[in-house]
């Protein structure tokens, strides 16, 4: 069974979050295996898919890296891999990556559905870790105040 994947404009970035059966991961992963070192831009390509759509972080890094070489190496298919790339960096949380190749695709294709709905996914994971890291800041600079304060005392005291 050979399995054409192409990128779709259609739907939106909540399809990510759903992973493949692993019977038909194991489809993709048996035919990139099976062409071994001439194994094609397509094979490559619908493994790297199926790797990014897993809820395992280190195959989603993997189809990553192999999406990565991808656009290196296949100027042609560069387009194709650009929502995948940033996609995959947003699930790794890699939020500088995958806005930048997601808005790649923006400025190519600006009435792209699923890369409009991965820049609000972006965005607002963006937006909760900045607060989250004020807070961790203003926590840390707190305590610092307080035991700086304390020492201080202490020290006044002798």
């Amino acid at each position: 069974m050979y399995v054409w994947l192409s990128f779709h404009t259609k739907g939106d970035a909540a399809d990510a979050e759903s992973p493949l059966k692993p019977e038909e991961l194991q489809v993709l992963r048996s035919q990139y295996e099976k062409e071994g070192d001439y194994v094609g831009v397509q094979t490559k390509f619908n493994y790297a898919w199926g790797l990014i759509k897993s809820s395992a972080r280190p195959e989603q890094q993997e189809g990553v890296r192999l999406l990565s070489e991808i656009f290196r190496t296949s100027p042609e298919r560069r387009r194709e891999c650009l929502y995948y790339l940033a996609l995959g960096n947003y699930k790794l949380g890699n939020y500088a990556e995958a806005r930048r190749y997601n808005d790649l695709l923006i400025d190519h294709e600006p009435a792209n559905l699923q890369a409009g709905s991965l820049r609000g996914l972006i965005d607002d994971k963006v937006a909760k870790e900045g607060l989250m890291g004020v807070a961790i800041l203003s926590g840390v600079a707190i305590a610092a105040g307080v035991v700086g304060g304390m020492l201080f005392k202490g020290s006044r005291r002798r």
